[in-house]
């Protein structure tokens, strides 16, 4: 874990007051990020994302054919597994990893499976029977602050890159269906990730809230929102927690507001890239629609 004397903790809370973080940004500036989707070649869909070439994620998506929940029988389902390496944080070493994972693993599948994020009826293949299984495997790669913005960035992305396999279903009895996998690379259907959204980081320094925290910000922080946005400007969840567990309700209104307008714009450029990157797998052949 990062340890920062009471003087360096003082010098970045001053920063805050006076809108100059110790990264040169301002309260609400958010880093640029860079995108890589299907680097991975053993998934359905993969995506790496970087803010600012610090923090560093990737996410591998792989669709497998199984048995659905029988609490959601006409649904797909979902599995979510995250994976701190040891090398990207000495607070990961050991079992200091157990407690983060599981609490990133609880936010992005709550993200995915509570917002209306995808259509989890479109995964079902067969009523009360089979259906696509969604396995989304995250690591991270380095840890510089503000982990979840990125995962949650990353999903979105290895979602939109994931082809699932074109699939026939053939009814032999009222009681018996059998189905066909097509093993051509170019039959697959895409998931709709319009309304999957990504998160805003919000964090109280001082009296003073920035956005996407650094690792340094974050052991100053005492109070912290993640508030998720979707592309139509919906806030989907709020997820708070720190020391402090107070904020005024004209804070909070302001929090939320600043969310939605940096996620709106996080998610036009997440897009553009997509959209960039797509043209390029498209032309060299990997994918065609």
């Amino acid at each position: 874990m990062l340890k920062l004397s009471q003087t360096e903790k003082h010098f970045i809370i001053d920063g805050v007051e006076q809108n100059m973080r110790n990264d040169g940004r301002a309260r609400l500036d958010y880093r640029d990020f860079s995108l890589e989707t299907g680097i991975v070649s053993q998934t359905n869909g993969s995506a790496r994302v970087k803010l600012a070439n610090h923090t560093d994620v990737l996410v591998g998506v792989k669709v497998e054919i199984g048995e659905v929940d029988q609490d959601f029988p006409d649904q797909g389902r979902l599995e979510v597994h995250v994976e701190c390496s040891p090398s990207a944080n000495n607070e990961f070493e050991g079992r200091g990893a157990e407690e983060i994972n599981a609490e990133l693993i609880s936010t992005l599948r709550n993200q995915l499976k509570n917002s209306f994020a995808v259509d989890w009826t479109k995964l079902c293949i067969v009523k009360g029977k089979q259906c696509w299984i969604l396995y989304v495997d995250c690591i991270v790669l380095d840890s510089a602050g503000n982990l979840f913005d990125a995962l949650a960035i990353a999903t979105r992305a290895a979602l939109y890159n994931t082809r699932i396999p074109k699939i026939e279903v053939m009814e032999i009895s009222p009681t018996e269906t059998e189905f066909e996998v097509s093993d051509d690379p170019h039959e697959y259907s895409r998931i709709d990730c319009s309304n999957i959204p990504i998160s805003v980081t919000l964090g109280k320094i001082g009296s003073k809230f920035i956005v996407d925290p650094s690792l340094e910000e974050e052991e100053c922080i005492s109070n912290r929102m993640t508030v998720s946005v979707n592309k139509k400007g919906h806030i989907c969840s709020i997820k708070k927690s720190g020391k402090d567990s107070g904020v005024n309700p004209s804070e909070l209104t302001k929090m939320l507001q600043t969310a939605r307008k940096i996620g709106s714009t996080l998610l036009e450029e997440l897009d553009k890239l997509l959209e960039k990157e797509e043209k390029v797998t498209t032309k060299q052949g990997f994918f065609t629609d």
